[in-house]
């Protein structure tokens, strides 16, 4: 049986197992960011949902909010309709592989914290099968990111937002550009430094540890290796649509 993970945050409670992206320091920075920009009564998706707790959180503290939450992940989708009934909260819960089940122009605002951990193709990072899903980025952890920028635009309304988890263990430089080309401003809410969670988690051979200290070399990622845990730093950017 999957192990069982509970979590507190915010008078609200969250049980994940080992197969889903359990509430972590950047889940909650782009939570708490969220709820202080989303307003009464808009409607919002928190894509790749995880355990819910975004959404949770915004439906719990905007008040009139409608809320859907998302992901390809069916053991996240069943963990976040637990956690909504717990926590007394109604969200939406939808299976969508990134955006792909709705329509244009459906949301005020759109949050997402996309798998961006650093993959190569011939390695992973010993993960359970749903925890690959939620963090698995390609070879230099931007090919979610990169996508779930560029795909949100068209879901938002008029003058609607994109409010993005960027993790800097992906590539930054992509995620930005890609940011600048297709919204018209873009703006940078919060950062935290936080712990390279894969390397805690699951099993970090040499050869991925090389991979990222490579990326990092290259300006690609930002991480350091000091510590036994490299560390890194989150971003939650607001980008605008017209």
């Amino acid at each position: 049986m999957p192990a069982k993970e509970s979590v507190s945050w915010s008078e609200l409670k969250f049980e994940t197992d080992d197969n889903v992206y359990a509430p972590k320091p950047a889940s909650l920075l782009l939570a708490d960011e969220a709820i202080k920009v989303i307003r009464p009564g808009a409607r919002v998706l928190d894509a790749c949902t995880g355990s819910g707790v975004v959404g949770i959180t915004i439906a719990s503290q905007v008040p009139h909010a409608h809320v859907t939450v998302s992901d390809i992940n069916e053991a996240a989708l069943a963990a976040a309709r637990r956690n909504a009934g717990v926590n007394g909260v109604h969200v939406d819960v939808v299976f969508s592989s990134l955006y792909d089940a709705f329509p244009e122009d459906a949301f005020d605002f759109i949050t997402v914290h996309p798998p961006a951990v650093p993959y190569p193709d011939d390695a992973d990072w010993g993960l359970s099968a749903g925890m690959r899903v939620a963090t698995n980025g390609g070879s230099d952890g931007s090919t979610l990111v990169v996508r779930s920028i560029a795909e949100a635009k068209p879901h938002l309304r008029k003058g609607g937002r994109l409010l993005l988890l960027l993790p800097h263990w992906s590539n930054v430089p992509a995620a930005r550009h890609e940011l600048k080309k297709h919204y018209r401003s873009v703006t940078e809410l919060a950062r935290k430094q936080v712990e390279f969670f894969p390397v805690k988690e699951g099993s970090a051979s040499p050869r991925l540890l090389q991979h990222v200290k490579d990326l990092a070399a290259s300006g690609t990622i930002e991480m350091t290796f000091e510590n036994e845990v490299p560390l890194s730093i989150v971003s939650v950017i607001e980008a605008r649509a017209d």
